[in-house]
């Protein structure tokens, strides 16, 4: 036999040594390999994918005589499928740290050169350790135990950066072992579900709202909107709750602190909640500029041909100031419909009784683990736009009012012009002056028709307002759609938000008198920081009390007749 050719001492693998083995603790190997990217394919600290390995029955076990670092590195056979690198056909090595290997002496008898050909894989039922120690805690030639290590077991030397392995969601077992790492590591259970399973079928079973293009829907649709975002912001905190109870629910949310993980999904919900609820006020925004605009077209009616275009010029300043207030109201909504909602759930109270039931292993029925399925009815939906509606009632209120003061003032400045016609004043005062009362008016209201022509096909309407990945477009039944009187009975119902301190501006007093131009300008000056300094006449007989600006601006003036107009160069920079 030994005249053969496979035997033939004469060439390499002449003698083929076959070996069994263990990849030690990787503090002793990964410096050979780069955790990260790099340029420079020079800039590999070792040669190739190496590894040191720890052979059965050639090396001891725990490192009484031969320490890790000076192991022989293990080279790697690649399959043919892998490729070797040229052309750009290559694979990448999936060793980890207690992987047990087997291979051959590529020098045979020296047994310095060892080859990796192929490694073992771990089943479901071994329990692997998860931390890499000297020899007083492992298994060594004299002192027996288990071999099995996992692959995010703690080295002798700590990793940092992205050197440190953090199992990814499919590595991760849904069900709490009572021995080793939450990690499943296992080549038999391709079938186990994990976490990224159960963040999968969540993420499948969530509704995401479809808002309806027709206008006569278009409220509607919002309204559910509001009650899809409602439901999944309620199914996420009881997730984020069931981790009291849950270990799944634990170790698929990932949650450290459960007030700031609700207070995030509240946040993310709030801006959701945002983009639904803005389409309601511009709603109650246009219903409002439709009932002006036809006040509007009485008095152009009414007025000179000569005097229209200036009522343009002040129905487009009313135009602006109406969307000037409006833009501020929604500008707040955030923080009103995050407050409505901490109102509406409750979550200290609802966080205690999660807290309690964990305590005691149940609660509201259900044991621990136990899955809950949280509904939210339309009403809920209907109960939040009425109570951030009310909340802003007084700015709307506010805003008709203004306009329909200016309007007033303007009527009575051309009260001449249009004598003999009357009502003007008081007619688009009592429509315009209760848009709230009218609220079911304004959410229903359709400011156009699709159909121009009067001889189109009327589109086919979507019937889904919601959808998920799971089971596609799905839509509300008739008993269960929302209402717009609802919501309009709801905003008379609903408690009234508090109100912030108005701004306050500096206004002359009524009181204070009218000035003459032809007086003298200093004490016209006098009389003017009199009255804004709030200082009476009789209390002020110095007249040059209040005026040290004034005297700066005489000085500067006296300076700029002369040529010197230095002092006013920076007039107009603001600080």
């Amino acid at each position: 036999m030994e005249g053969g050719a496979l035997f033939n001492p004469g060439f390499l693998g002449g003698s083929f040594l076959w070996w069994v083995g263990q990849i030690v603790d990787d503090s002793a190997w990964r410096d050979n390999i780069n955790s990260g990217k790099y340029e420079d394919r020079t800039g590999i600290p070792g040669w190739g994918r190496r590894y040191k390995v720890r052979i059965i029955g050639l090396h001891d076990q725990g490192e009484e005589s031969i320490p890790s670092d000076q192991l022989p590195w293990a080279q790697v056979m690649y399959p043919v499928t892998a490729g070797g690198g040229q052309a750009g056909a290559s694979d990448s090595t999936k060793l980890r740290q207690g992987n047990m290997v087997f291979g051959f002496f590529i020098d045979g008898q020296e047994q310095q050169v060892p080859v990796i050909m192929g490694v073992l894989g771990n089943n479901s039922q071994t329990v692997l350790t998860q931390k890499n120690s000297t020899v007083a805690d492992t298994v060594t030639d004299s002192q027996p135990g288990v071999l099995a290590k996992s692959g995010y077991s703690e080295g002798t030397k700590a990793k940092s950066g992205t050197a440190r392995e953090v199992p990814p969601d499919d590595d991760l077992s849904l069900t709490k072992p009572e021995d080793g790492p939450p990690s499943n590591e296992n080549a038999d259970g391709v079938q186990q579900t994990n976490v990224s399973d159960s963040k999968r079928q969540a993420k499948c079973e969530e509704k995401i709202a479809l808002a309806k293009p027709q206008p006569d829907e278009f409220i509607n649709s919002v309204l559910k909107g509001i009650q899809t975002t409602i439901e999944n912001l309620t199914n996420k905190i009881d997730s984020i709750l069931q981790t009291i109870q849950s270990y799944a629910d634990a170790i698929t949310n990932k949650v450290t602190k459960i007030q700031d993980s609700i207070e995030d999904a509240i946040r993310g919900a709030t801006s959701q909640l945002t983009k639904f609820m803005k389409p309601i006020f511009d709603k109650i925004q246009e219903y409002a500029l439709k009932i002006l605009n036809k006040g509007f077209n009485m008095i152009i009616a009414a007025l000179p041909s000569s005097m229209r275009y200036q009522f343009k010029d002040m129905v487009q300043v009313i135009t602006e100031l109406m969307l000037c207030m409006y833009n501020k109201m929604t500008g707040k909504l955030a923080g009103q419909i995050s407050g409505a909602l901490k109102n509406a759930l409750n979550i200290d109270k609802v966080l205690e009784d999660a807290i309690a039931a964990g305590q005691s292993n149940k609660g509201n029925g259900n044991f621990v683990g136990s899955p809950t399925n949280p509904k939210v009815p339309m009403c809920a939906a209907e109960s939040l736009v009425s109570t951030v509606i009310r909340i802003n009632q007084g700015e709307i209120n506010e805003s008709n009012n203004a306009i329909v003061n200016n309007l007033n003032a303007y009527l009575e400045d051309v009260n001449e012009t249009l004598a003999g016609i009357t009502g003007f004043a008081s007619e688009i005062t009592n429509t315009i002056d209760d848009v709230i009362g009218s609220m079911t008016g304004a959410l229903d209201f359709t400011n156009f028709s699709i159909n121009i022509f009067g001889c189109e096909l009327k589109p086919t309407p979507a019937q889904s307002d919601i959808y998920t990945f799971c089971s596609g477009g799905d839509s509300t039944p008739p008993p269960a759609k929302p209402s717009s009187k609802s919501v309009a009975d709801g905003v008379e119902k609903a408690p009234i938000g508090e109100e912030g301190e108005p701004t306050q501006f500096l206004e002359p007093d009524k009181t204070q008198p009218d000035l003459d131009f032809t007086e003298d300008d200093a004490a016209k000056i006098t009389a003017e920081e009199r009255a804004l300094a709030d200082i009476p006449a009789d209390q002020n007989p110095d007249p040059r009390s209040n005026t040290v600006v004034r005297d700066d601006i005489d000085t500067e003036l006296e300076r700029a007749r002369a040529g010197d107009r230095s002092g006013l160069d920076d007039a107009l920079d603001i600080q």
